[in-house]
This record gives C-alpha cells, sequence and structure tokens, in this order.
C-alpha cells in the first residue's frame, strides 16, 4: 500500500462571475441545451489573470494554508489549459512566481485526466523516494479566451478555475488505488482545433486558421454517451475493487461534471444518491482537468469530508480515449 498523503487540496477560483443572463444569445433560448443544463454561473479567468498567475495564486494558497516553504516543494506538476503560449507551458512560470527555487516540474496533458494522471505520477515519486513533496497544479483558463466560441451553445457548460495539492510522504497513506486506462479507438471523438473558414479546414499551425472551437456534433455527442456512460461506472468499480471498500463504504463519489445529465445519470449506475455525491456544476461548470480538485476542495471548505471518509473519484478525457478512477481515505 503506497505511503502517500494528500495533505490538502485548495482551489483558487477567479473573481468574475458570469451568469446565464450575460452569455451571448445568439443561439436563442438554450436553458434546454444538454450541454447547458444545470449550470447557473460560471468564472471567467481572462483577462484578469495569465494561466500562469492562475497557478501560482492557487499554489501560494496552497502552501501558505500548511505552513509550507517554497523552496520545501521538490516537484511541480502542472496541468494547464489553455498554457499562455503555445510552448513552453506555464509550469516554470509558476514555479518561479512563488519561489520554489529547489524544484523541478513536469507538465502533463491528459485533459480531463490529467488530475488523477498527477496524483498518480506524485506517488510515483513518493513511494520510489525520489521526492517528498510535490505540488500538484491545475490551470483551466479557457472559455473566458474564446470570444468566438462563446456564441455557441456548447461554451455554456465550462467555466475557468485553479486548483493546488500538496502530496507528500507520510506514515498515513491518503491513496487507496488509482485506476488509468486508454481507449486509443475513440482518439479524436472530440476536440479542440480552429473552426472553418469560409468551409475549410485550416491547421492551427498554418496561417489564416480560425478561432479555437471545441467541435460537437449529434452523432459524436450520443456515441460519447454511451460510451462514457459505460466506461466511468466501471472504472469506479475497479478503483473499489482495487481499494478492497464496497460501494457502501463510500462516503462521496465526485465525478467529472460534463453537464446535469451526465452526472445524474453516473450516480445512479454507480448506486450513489445525491447525499453521497458532490458537485460545483450549478456555480463553476466544467473545468476539464480541475473540476474533481475544485470539487473537492469545495466539499473541504464546507466541512462536507470528515477524517477517514473514504472518497471516490472518476473522470474521462475528451471523445472517452482515456479514463481514470481512485478511491482515498480522507486523513
Amino acid at each position: 500500500m503506497s505511503q502517500t498523503r494528500i495533505v490538502d487540496v485548495v482551489n483558487f477560483m477567479p473573481e468574475r462571475v458570469v451568469s446565464n443572463s450575460e452569455l451571448p444569445s445568439e443561439g436563442g433560448d438554450l436553458s434546454d441545451h444538454a450541454f447547458f443544463a444545470g449550470v447557473h454561473e460560471r468564472r471567467f479567468a481572462w483577462p484578469d489573470y495569465t494561466s500562469a498567475q492562475l497557478g501560482a495564486k492557487a499554489l501560494e494558497k496552497l502552501l501558505v494554508r500548511n505552513g509550507v516553504a517554497a523552496a520545501d516543494v521538490d516537484l511541480i506538476i502542472c496541468a494547464s489549459q489553455l498554457n499562455d503560449a503555445f510552448s513552453p507551458g506555464v509550469g516554470t512560470a509558476i514555479q518561479y512566481a512563488v519561489g520554489a527555487t529547489k524544484a523541478a516540474v513536469l507538465q502533463v496533458d491528459n485533459g480531463c485526466c490529467s488530475w488523477i494522471s498527477s496524483i498518480n505520477t506524485a506517488r510515483a515519486f513518493i513511494d520510489s523516494g525520489q521526492y517528498r513533496t510535490v505540488a500538484v497544479v491545475t490551470v483551466t483558463n479557457f472559455v473566458s479566451r474564446l470570444e468566438e466560441f462563446q456564441k455557441a451553445p456548447e461554451s455554456r457548460v465550462l467555466g475557468d478555475g485553479a486548483s493546488a495539492t500538496l502530496v507528500t510522504a507520510g506514515d498515513e497513506p491518503t491513496i487507496l488505488s488509482i485506476h488509468e486506462q486508454a481507449f486509443g479507438e475513440n482518439w479524436g471523438a472530440l476536440k479542440v482545433e480552429p473552426d472553418t473558414v469560409e468551409g475549410m479546414e485550416i491547421p492551427y499551425w498554418s496561417a489564416g486558421s480560425g478561432a479555437l472551437t471545441v467541435k460537437f456534433d449529434q452523432s459524436m455527442l450520443a456515441r460519447l454517451y454511451t460510451v462514457t456512460m459505460e466506461q466511468l461506472p466501471q472504472a469506479v468499480d475497479i478503483a473499489l475493487e482495487k481499494a478492497g471498500v464496497e460501494n457502501k463504504d463510500i462516503a462521496f463519489l465526485i465525478t467529472h461534471q460534463p453537464n446535469e445529465k451526465y452526472v445524474a445519470e453516473w450516480r445512479k449506475r454507480c448506486g450513489f444518491d445525491d447525499s453521497r455525491a458532490h458537485d460545483t456544476l450549478g456555480v463553476y461548470g466544467n473545468m476539464f482537468q480541475g473540476t474533481l480538485p475544485v470539487t473537492f476542495a469545495d466539499a473541504l471548505d464546507k466541512k462536507m469530508i470528515s477524517p477517514g471518509d473514504l472518497i471516490a473519484f472518476a473522470t474521462f478525457s475528451h471523445g472517452g480515449e482515456l479514463v481514470g478512477s481512485m478511491v482515498w481515505r480522507w486523513n
């Protein structure tokens, strides 16, 4: 069993609250749109924060709250969407901003599974003895930057935010199990890429490409629903089995939150009612790789989590090409 301990998880949410009434309405009444239902407001980061600034704010909050000196951090694992430049990522900018002068930096890009992948990576480094103190940072600075995409109904569920997780070596392990699996056959089902220009698809690296957008079509959405409704409950079952616990032992289930329909159906299929689940969909929307940690931090701040509670997490990435789940015993 891993001796890796999750010490704390915090979120840092941009101050700008954007309600449904403030969004562009070119699509007409979107209240019944599948990718809008359940979200009443979200946070926009840009232009108030770059991704590096947003991540640094989250990490600073984590270090101050736990009395950890930045110089004592051995490794920062960062997952960001979008970075402030095509390359490099913002991990080293965050490291410099907080004064973590001794820390190495690792960038992770596994989409909405990035936080679980980062926790798994931190655990491997700590269990191997290479590092003792690791910070995992997620940054979502996406929808506020894509003004053209904001006109599309599919953008309504998205929001911005950041998180930071402190992972250390300890005597009482937090992580009971982690499961990650890839389904390469689903690659490309959902992509972030330039919109068409006069009917032409121009690659993002070419001159004249369109504004970034998330491309949806009805057949893809139907397939995505079918795939993820099988993948995510299965991943929860695997994580529970690996941890040696049963469904009834879990205090809270926290899943990805693409929209209201997905969240409700996952809970039903996993055997959880709302009293044993938590989400922040209504106020923060879907934050990609930041959804799970931001939501867990919200539960911590609301004192919903008690020492000894078992927490199950599950998510998928993009069109279902990656799935991740884990079980923690909070201590």
